[in-house]
């Protein structure tokens, strides 16, 4: 499936930032600059450039223009908008790897699941579950819940890989909302992820959309909170 024009440009300029063309808290060119470059209209800029703002790579000052915002150094969800694990670890120069513990199709599933995804009574679903690693270092464990239509062959060799990557070949993600816990590991999860059990960790519920707001895949990961941040940044509406 095609990408919207906006989703493009953002992609093009969020690759140029990442290239060092714009520099951190360097202004972006004009909306109308910008629409020459790409050959489109002002709108279509704004809506990438709307784009780039809730994914945390820049800031706009309806006053002064739009600059590109600072990022920290090390593994943090967020810091560079709605990416996946593959996507984080590479801006940080890491090898992103996954062992698959886990690929079925189900049909029974948690009614929390079923809601979130608003699924019909037995509607299939793959089940994953997944260990993330950065350079062979066990970083997340993932229990995701993806409808199956949206991919209707995956195998476990697809799902070593990047699912937002599989998944935007059929349709763009557009956004995610995402609930986080403080808990504190179990046993089995502390073997898993190669720590010792009691240490505090991240648990986040997400559930990823359309850009139309379809649900996509509903996601519970624990990330070990001492090799994992997450990022929010929080501006006043002048």
């Amino acid at each position: 499936m095609a990408k919207y024009l906006y989703v493009e440009i953002a992609e093009a300029l969020n690759e140029d930032v990442r290239a060092g063309i714009y520099g951190v808290h360097q202004k972006l060119p004009s909306e109308t600059d910008l629409a020459a470059q790409f050959a489109t209209t002002r709108l279509t800029i704004r809506k990438a450039i709307d784009l780039l703002e809730k994914q945390q790579v820049v800031v706009r000052d309806r006053n002064r223009g739009t600059y590109v915002l600072a990022t920290e150094g090390k593994i943090s969800s967020g810091a560079s908008g709605l990416v996946g694990f593959t996507e984080a670890a590479k801006e940080l120069h890491l090898d992103a790897s996954t062992r698959v513990l886990d690929l079925r199709r189900a049909i029974v599933y948690p009614d929390y699941v079923a809601s979130k995804l608003q699924l019909n009574e037995q509607e299939p679903v793959w089940q994953i579950e997944r260990i993330r690693m950065a350079d062979n270092e066990p970083m997340t464990h993932e229990q995701i819940y993806l409808k199956q239509r949206i991919l209707p062959n995956l195998t476990a060799h697809e799902a070593q890989g990047s699912l937002y990557r599989l998944i935007e070949q059929e349709m763009p993600i557009g956004y995610a909302q995402q609930e986080l816990e403080a808990v504190i590991l179990e046993p089995g999860l502390s073997e898993l992820l190669e720590t010792t059990p009691g240490q505090p960790a991240f648990l986040a519920h997400t559930v990823a959309y359309s850009m139309d707001g379809y649900p996509i895949f509903y996601d519970n990961s624990h990330y070990r909170a001492d090799k994992y941040t997450f990022h929010n940044i929080l501006s006043r509406k002048h």
